[in-house]
């Protein structure tokens, strides 16, 4: 916003859209102060902090849980929840536990064939 070139546009703007752009201006600086004033993870990544999980909800299980409920191991069951089966909060899994229960009677009825 501050080049020679659109100052010289600015200058050229009709006197009653200038109030206008220049409201957009002071809107679009705050915004990038206060971007700029988010925390840096300590990696240096734009991640900011997000705050611990709380209790799980009695829909949802975590990784561990609904490995032992499917009898796979974490690493297949954090597949399956990328899959659509969770979702990912707080850099943790959380599997909706209705999917989960149909998932392993699915695999039962097949025989017990891994996933």
């Amino acid at each position: 916003m501050a080049s020679p070139n659109v100052a010289r546009i600015l200058d050229d703007l009709p006197a009653w859209m200038r109030p206008e752009v220049d409201a957009a201006r002071r809107a679009i600086r705050l915004a990038a102060r206060e971007y700029e004033a988010l925390p840096i993870a300590v990696a240096g990544t734009s991640e900011t902090p997000v705050p611990e999980v709380g209790p799980l909800s009695p829909h949802e299980i975590d990784t561990y849980q609904a490995s032992i409920l499917l009898g796979l191991g974490e690493r297949r069951v954090r597949q399956l929840a990328a899959g659509g089966m969770g979702r990912l909060v707080g850099g943790r899994w959380l599997l909706d536990r209705s999917a989960v229960l149909a998932y392993a009677e699915q695999r039962r009825v097949r025989g017990g064939l891994s996933a």
